[in-house]
């Protein structure tokens, strides 16, 4: 079922907004990503969603507006609920009647204007809206969701278009690992640690902030450009030269002493160590499948990263732009990479 008017489903994070706008069809006319440090201030995120209105030329009138996030785990706020409580307040302020995603292990997905009392059930929840949206639209016997983003990668288990969580929050999840803090652009390459195989050796990595993970992937030249939003460690370039460079020190070298491409050989070890980590919790979620075959499901920036795995453990693959309707590929690949915000929307007009 369909809405009358549009609908924005907005993904707020803690570095990121991302918002994807469906006509009344349900057909993605409009993908954003833009990058937001909300840890530096509301009024940040404030002017992404104005900004974002006056680029669409869109009155906030026009639309529907529904809304998931994680900006509440940032340490602007005490505690998620008093994130939840501001973020919604702000998001108030500039976008009427907006809706907000909730979930819990009893109602499943649904949404609410009453924010008061329910910060639990919509913290974080932005995994549970692409997974119930996959879950809807492929009607395959068992999926695995693998969302992989700038900063953390999830993993879900749907069955029966039914959503199997590893836990409902983000410390259960963390614990069965449904949620793994490692992505393709933010993450600190000192977290992939503490040692690494290169060169035929095991190698220690430096525990500082000198690189992180944007810098292999510009350097292997998978990082797609408009997801390189976050700055640099050390605030210089992007280029794959300077990303070189940051990855040396990793291991106490300059760049200069090696060729350029040990350091692609050094990045492509780095690489290595992060598929490990997902490919370990992949394993540790479908465990409750035994042998059953699965199809892992890849979006995010990192969904390169997915259906590599994919092939590595001999499983069937599908991107989730293939659950998204829009006229052009690009809308639809941009779609994947912010897939929450799609799924918040796309579920909104089905069920309403």
């Amino acid at each position: 079922m369909t809405g009358s008017k549009p609908v924005i489903g907005w993904d707020i994070g803690g570095a990121h907004v991302k918002a994807v706008l469906l006509d009344a069809d349900g057909q993605v006319l409009k993908v954003s990503q833009q990058a937001c440090a909300l840890w530096k201030g509301l009024p940040l995120l404030e002017n992404a969603i104005t900004q974002l209105l006056q680029s669409w030329q869109l009155s906030a009138e026009a639309c529907d507006h529904v809304v998931t996030m994680t900006g509440e785990l940032v340490d602007l706020f005490e505690n998620r609920p008093q994130g939840v409580l501001a973020i919604a307040a702000t998001v108030n302020r500039h976008l009427p009647a907006a809706h907000f995603y909730q979930a819990t292990k009893e109602t499943g997905g649904a949404f609410t204007t009453e924010v008061g009392g329910k910060a639990s059930a919509i913290a974080s929840m932005n995994w549970h809206a692409s997974a119930q949206c996959l879950a809807e639209a492929l009607p395959h016997s068992a999926i695995v969701v693998v969302d992989i983003g700038s900063t953390t990668c999830d993993v879900t288990l749907c069955e029966q278009r039914q959503v199997l969580p590893a836990g409902w929050t983000d410390a259960e999840r963390m614990q069965y690992a449904g949620l793994c803090y490692t992505g393709v652009v933010r993450t600190p390459l000192m977290a992939l640690g503490p040692m690494i195989a290169w060169r035929g050796a095991a190698r220690h990595i430096a525990a500082e902030y000198f690189a992180t993970t944007a810098d292999i992937y510009r350097i292997l030249d998978e990082l797609p450009v408009n997801a390189d939003l976050a700055d640099t460690a050390d605030g210089q370039g992007k280029s794959k030269l300077e990303s070189m460079r940051r990855i040396a020190r990793m291991l106490g070298h300059d760049m200069g002493d090696a060729e350029a491409a040990n350091w692609q050989s050094l990045a492509m070890a780095f690489k290595t160590a992060q598929l490990k980590l997902i490919k370990n919790s992949i394993q540790t979620v479908t465990q409750p499948l035994g042998n059953r075959p699965f199809t892992l499901v890849g979006l995010g920036a990192g969904s390169f990263l997915v259906s590599q795995l994919a092939d590595e453990l001999g499983m069937q693959y599908f991107s989730a732009a293939v659950a998204v309707t829009a006229s052009e590929k690009t809308l639809k690949m941009d779609a994947e990479v912010c897939f929450p915000a799609y799924a918040v929307a796309r579920l909104w007009q089905q069920w309403h």
